[in-house]
């Protein structure tokens, strides 16, 4: 892995300023002595090197979740109300019952296919609860396969 190096040289005998009366301004402009006290020296920095390392090229892997669940209407679904269809009549990719969808929230989507086909987004809402249908004045018939397809993302850096 590289390595940043990073030089701090030390700053030895950085000189302070005398505060005695006998070197002010105004007290001082007409006498010229020396003061008695000895200058005073600091050291600010000890550090010559510091190594980081760091990674060469970090890269962010954006990676989906996608859950899908599946319905097969036992009866004639009419559509001039809204139609509501619990999780609990789903089964997932594996062909095991279900309780609830797979919300991930503001990271991820759901879909809705019927018999194959994408819906719009304003035919259906669903939660992870239920399968909410809108009114759209038509009907799903008996046998028609209703699939559920949660999406959702999650992301990692990834250091080469």
């Amino acid at each position: 892995m590289p390595q940043i190096i990073i030089n701090i040289y030390c700053q030895k005998n950085r000189r302070l300023k005398c505060n005695c009366d006998k070197h002010t301004k105004k007290r001082y402009a007409k006498k010229r002595r020396r003061c008695r006290k000895k200058t005073a020296y600091k050291t600010l920095y000890e550090v010559n090197r510091i190594k980081i390392n760091c990674p060469m090229h970090p890269s962010i892997s954006v990676r989906p979740i996608v859950k899908r669940y599946f319905f097969v209407a036992p009866y004639d679904i009419n559509l001039t109300d809204e139609n509501v269809i619990y999780s609990n009549q789903f089964v997932d990719d594996h062909g095991e019952p279900i309780t609830e969808f797979s919300d991930f929230g503001q990271q991820g989507y759901f879909n809705l296919y019927v018999n194959g086909v994408l819906q719009e987004g304003k035919m259906y809402h669903v939660n992870s609860n239920a399968l909410t249908l809108a009114a759209t004045g038509q009907h799903i018939s008996k046998g028609t396969p209703i699939i559920v397809e949660s999406v959702g993302f999650t992301t990692e850096l990834v250091y080469k």
